[in-house]
């Protein structure tokens, strides 16, 4: 009697197992596709952060809003860069 038990034990166990199998590499697959998903958007982040860093830093305000507008400061000059004449005589 107790032989019949533990194999029946040991067959829901199996069962049990063999069920779990395929779930399991499922959730694996899908936790690698989250991992990589996870490093593209930290990739990204790091980059947000760097330029949120950048535009809110004082020392670099007259940079930035150069770069973003055609303002210069009253110090400067503004450099034109023109093509010299062709000679076509």
């Amino acid at each position: 009697m107790k032989l019949a038990v533990n194999v029946v034990l040991a067959i829901a166990a199996i069962s049990a197992l063999i069920k779990l199998i395929p779930y399991n590499l499922t959730q694996q697959a899908h936790l690698r596709e989250l991992t990589t998903e996870v490093a593209a958007v930290e990739g990204r982040v790091s980059q947000v952060q760097t330029d949120f860093n950048r535009h809110f830093d004082p020392r670099q305000a007259t940079r930035v809003m150069q770069e973003q507008t055609s303002r210069i400061q009253p110090g400067q000059r503004p450099i034109v860069w023109v093509n010299p004449p062709s000679d076509s005589h």
